[in-house]
């Protein structure tokens, strides 16, 4: 059987596990696509560990339309990710508006007319495990083009979050151009200094991916606490468009948190995301627990109650007349009416259950505000600590140089970085000796002299259970 991915502009098929490209137009298989988590609301929630597992989506859906302000009147398709601890149920809500749906797939179904299997872009990730032939760790991976940007997190293969980032609509708007001119920017500049005539461009774009990466950090830290990662590993990037010197910039940024950084590749000619989409779908097109598509394929008629049903009036009328015929198809109204009716109660029933839930919410609403009030004290402190952050991140005057200089020396004498701080003009380095070697610290210090660091000084070297720990300051 051959399954086919739908991409931007043309079609991917997978006969046999031999992956072709070809021009959009109409083929016969599985077909399938993928959507952008850009059209996706995302909502990540608790739930109690006293609920049945039978109840757990009925009480999921009561939350998304409560919690999530859901419009009552509108139709959508979601989906759910439940992962039990000892004491909850963590649970990755998936939400798409239907007329979204209808909308981003239009051009496709008037070939088609119908897409077997719609995938969630972050999910994709998962197969390239496959492709690759490389042992999963706890990875990253960073998707970002003209539309959108995410990153996807997995934890030995297996998906556990995924959040928005910066997107170059962004930056477009500070640069005040479009997205079109952003790119060919990123592809013929990037991120080279000396590609600029006006430094000023230079500066925004380079500010950008600054805060773009900081933000990844952060969400990576905060997956470490909330979902119970250890670490992260490797993070891999995927553009299908190249960013000069992307990586040269950010290796050193990463190798301090000790993350690799990697781009995102595959043994391809075609788009790397295109095919891994195509090798995710052909394995989980199955799997309508992360299937997205509201648009079945049709079943013929004769293999349809109501195709059967004439084809019983057709042998009726033949067999037995034309009165028959008449009570059949009155037959076929009035189950058409009972099915009519037991759709209106399902509605009631469903709408009765979140009303109640709604009414039990409110009722809670005022002992809620206290909490509510200290819990938006918490974020306002939080969000003036990563303000003064970032603003610390962005008075820093190290060159690319510098930092190589250190990373280097620090790798040269088995040392390890447990912070870095600046004051004024001011810096100060707390490092360790990993092999329990004090004159390693010292050899350290020499060498800051011959790179010409000025004032370079330390406290004490500590020895605490056999390691060496010391804090050195210089100015700039």
């Amino acid at each position: 059987m051959k399954v086919i991915y739908l991409s931007k502009d043309s079609i991917y098929i997978n006969e046999n596990d031999r992956v072709v490209k070809k021009e959009l137009g109409y083929e016969k298989g599985i077909i399938t696509s993928s959507l952008g988590y850009n059209h996706i609301l995302n909502i990540t929630f608790k739930l109690s560990k006293d609920i049945d597992k039978e109840m757990l989506e009925v009480e999921a859906e009561k939350y998304v339309f409560t919690e999530g302000s859901l419009d009552y009147s509108k139709e959508y398709k979601i989906n759910y990710i439940f992962k039990e601890y000892d004491d909850h149920y963590n649970v990755e809500a998936f939400i798409v508006e239907t007329d979204v749906l209808k909308k981003q797939f239009e051009k496709y179904l008037k070939i088609y007319k119908y897409i077997d299997f719609i995938s969630a872009k972050p999910f994709v990730f998962k197969s390239y495990y496959d492709i690759s032939n490389i042992k999963p760790q706890n990875d990253a991976f960073i998707y970002l083009d003209e539309n959108e940007a995410f990153l996807s997190c997995f934890e030995n293969g297996e998906f556990v979050f995924v959040k928005s980032i910066s997107k170059l609509s962004s930056l477009a708007k500070q640069l005040d151009v479009s997205v079109d001119e952003v790119k060919n920017i990123l592809m013929t500049k990037g991120l080279n200094q000396d590609n600029y005539d006006d430094i000023e461009t230079f500066n925004v774009i380079d500010s950008f991916f600054t805060q773009f990466f900081m933000k990844v950090s952060n969400l990576i830290n905060y997956s470490v606490s909330y979902y119970g990662l250890t670490k992260v590993d490797r993070i891999f990037f995927y553009s299908p468009f190249e960013i000069e010197n992307l990586f040269e910039s950010y290796n050193s940024f990463w190798d301090l948190s000790g993350i690799a950084f990697k781009k995102y590749e595959i043994p391809t000619d075609y788009d790397a995301f295109d095919y891994t989409a195509t090798i995710y779908n052909t394995k989980h097109y199955q799997n309508e627990n992360e299937n997205f598509s509201i648009f079945p394929k049709p079943i013929p008629f004769y293999k349809t109650k109501s195709g059967i049903l004439v084809l019983l009036i057709i042998l009726s009328v033949l067999f037995i007349g034309v009165d028959a015929f008449v009570k059949n198809q009155t037959i076929k109204k009035k189950e058409s009416e009972i099915l009519l009716l037991k759709k209106k109660i399902n509605r009631n029933m469903r709408e009765e259950k979140l009303l109640k839930s709604a009414v039990i919410k409110y009722h809670k609403v005022i002992a809620k505000i206290k909490a509510d009030n200290l819990a938006i004290q918490k974020q306002i402190t939080d969000i003036s600590e990563k303000v003064m952050f970032l603003e610390n991140i962005q008075r820093k005057k190290l060159t690319a140089n510098e930092l190589a200089d250190l990373v280097n020396e620090l790798k040269k004498y088995n040392l390890k970085l447990l912070s870095f701080e600046k004051n004024g003009d001011n810096i100060s380095l707390l490092i360790v000796s990993e092999f329990g070697n004090s004159s390693d610290i010292a050899d350290f210090m020499k060498d800051m002299y011959k790179l010409g660091y000025k004032n370079v000084e330390s406290t004490e070297i500590k020895n605490k259970d056999g390691i060496y720990i010391s804090k050195v300051s210089y100015d700039e």
